[in-house]
């Protein structure tokens, strides 16, 4: 995190964002909540030759289905995205009214997000990357589909994997199960 990056922290939180700089990065690191929706901001300031350049890189997310993916791992629940973006902002100098412009522009993006939509279009057949495929165990578990969690843990236990990655673990479809069964 650089100096500008730094000074910048503090204005957000003056806008009542949750400001850090995150440890493993070093990224200066914004969120909000509101419930269960969240909002997470990785601030990048950089001064160009002429101007200053500010870039936020958006995720919005879900609490809940952060939680559920999380115990289907067995680990704490992190930040798990759902929609992606990025805003950018360019100035002379890179102030309180740069910092004003883009926090709305950010909240705005946030607000007119459909977590619920991007859950459910992760219930389509599963891609053939981790990550993807941990996300779909989630929202089918999120969504209650126990039945469509019972068919994979069926395949699972006569030795195939169907197109999940090694990472993807029959406990793991047992968890989800679980989860899916209470969520019914």
């Amino acid at each position: 995190m650089n100096v500008l990056e730094t000074k910048a922290l503090e204005i957000y939180k003056a806008l009542d964002w949750k400001a850090h700089r995150e440890s493993r990065s070093d990224d200066a690191v914004l969120s909000l909540d509101d419930g269960d929706s969240e909002l997470r901001a990785v601030v990048q300031i950089r001064q160009l030759p002429s101007e200053q350049k500010m870039g936020l890189s958006l995720s919005a997310g879900s609490k809940d289905i952060s939680r559920i993916i999380g115990a289907i791992v067995g680990e704490r629940a992190s930040h798990e995205l759902l929609l992606q973006a990025r805003l950018e902002k360019r100035s002379p100098e890179i102030g309180l009214k740069e910092i004003e412009d883009i926090s709305k522009a950010a909240i705005i993006w946030w607000r007119s997000q459909d977590n619920l939509a991007a859950i459910r279009a992760l219930t389509a057949p599963p891609p053939s990357t981790g990550l993807p495929q941990l996300m779909h165990l989630g929202a089918l578990a999120y969504l209650g589909d126990f039945n469509t969690l019972i068919d994979y843990q069926q395949i699972f236990q006569k030795g195939k994997r169907l197109n999940f990655v090694p990472m993807i673990k029959s406990e793991m479809i047992d968890r989800a199960i679980d989860i899916a069964v209470e969520r019914a």
